[in-house]
Order: C-alpha cells, then structure tokens, then sequence
C-alpha cells in the first residue's frame, strides 16, 4: 500500500475538506458489483461485524480520497468491507469495496487495510490498523467464527443459540517485509520482534508496559520505530 504513513498523517484535513461523497459510476471503480449479505435470524448471539451499524468514513485508493462522509461496515466473517453512499440508504443497497492493497478505508477513527497473502502463516484479508511508524506498524486482524446452537438435553438445561465468537491476532509489520504475529506471552511477544529485544526488554521493565495489551505493545512498536 503506497504512501499510507503520510496519508494519514493528512487525513484530518481531508476530513475537513472532502464532503463529496461516492464518486460518479465512471470513476469508483473501488467497489464491486456484490451486494452484502444480510442476517435477519434474531435468535443469534453476538455479531459478524466489528460494528453492528454502519459508520461515518472515507475510502482512499492510492494514497488519495475516492469517497468522503461514505456509509462503511467491517464485515467480520466474511472479511468484507460494505459500503452505502449514505448513512440513509438501505442496507440492503451496500455494495462491496475491493480487495486491493491500494485501497483503504477510515471508519471515524478506526483504518483498514488489505493485505495479500505473504506466508502461509499469516492470514491475508483486511486489518485494522493500531500503529503507523516509518519502518514498523502494528495491526490486528479481527476474526468471527460462527458456533451452531445446541438444543437442551433435558427439562433443566437452557438452549445454547447460536452464536458469532470472536478473537483477535496482532502482527508487526515492517515497511518491507513479511507480516510477524505477536502472540502468547510477554517474553514471546519481544522474541519476536526482529532485533533489539535486551533494549524492547528494558523499556518494557523500566515504563512498567503489560504488553499483553493493545495499547502497552503501540508504545513499545513506536519506541522500536525509534531504534537504529
């Protein structure tokens, strides 16, 4: 994905400046001509979206805005972003964003990637962005699985419905180079990362960092982004 760090850096102003909308059928080639599926079974618990509702955003396709003040909504287990032309259109009538490196989106303060397959070890799809650094980001990738419910085996036992269960993996990826998943516990977290770790240890103990929380480890990706 080109020149992500300075988009984002920018992104405020585009906020501020963009109030277009989707672009014209000639020129957001950036969807697709999918339409989403909708889920109308009451009885299930959870969601397969990150957010229930769709949300206020933008999409930008090589590093510059293509939609602006767009309806989006992460489609958690089917790994799709959908996309209305405004908040008052019918769900019904979302379309599908690309899967294209070059093209991302802001969810109100909340940014997705794509990324292709790199390794067998890291799943491909759309991640959300934690951290942006000059030589190192850090992203999570959100994951839904859906659970069939179980029906009581007795008089006594309540019905199990169906149910999204979620989870989350989170990775360090470097400006050139294969996506490292940061998983486990603290001391296998900073093995994992390339270099430095008696430096990434020490700032760890010295700034009391549980890294084993997501905001712990975007302190510690930008102080790696620090390091020569």
């Amino acid at each position: 994905m080109k020149n992500l760090f300075t988009v984002l850096s920018l992104v405020f102003i585009f906020n501020a400046t963009a109030q277009k909308g989707v672009d014209t059928p000639s020129t957001n080639d950036y969807l697709t001509n999918k339409s989403i599926s909708i889920n109308t079974d009451i009885t299930r618990s959870g969601t397969p979206y990150a957010e229930e509702n769709f949300k206020s955003g933008n999409i930008y396709k090589n590093g510059s805005v293509v939609a602006s003040n767009v309806a989006l909504r992460y489609n958690v287990l089917r790994d799709e972003l959908e996309v209305k032309s405004s908040m008052s259109m019918a769900d019904a009538q979302a379309k599908v964003l690309k899967r294209d490196a070059d093209i991302y989106v802001r969810i109100l303060n909340d940014v997705y990637v794509y990324m292709k397959p790199t390794t067998d070890d890291v799943k491909s799809g759309y991640f959300k962005v934690l951290h942006e650094g000059e030589k190192y980001h850090l992203y999570e990738k959100l994951t839904k699985e859906f659970i069939e419910g179980k029906k009581a085996i007795n008089s006594v036992a309540q019905d199990v419905p169906p149910t999204y269960k979620g989870d989350e993996e989170l990775y360090l990826v470097p400006v050139n180079g294969a996506p490292i998943e940061l998983s486990g516990s603290r001391n296998r977290k900073l093995k994992s990362f390339p270099s430095h770790n008696k430096q990434l240890k020490k700032y760890v103990k010295e700034n009391k960092l549980n890294i084993n929380k997501d905001y712990s480890l975007e302190k510690l990706v930008a102080y790696y982004n620090t390091l020569k």
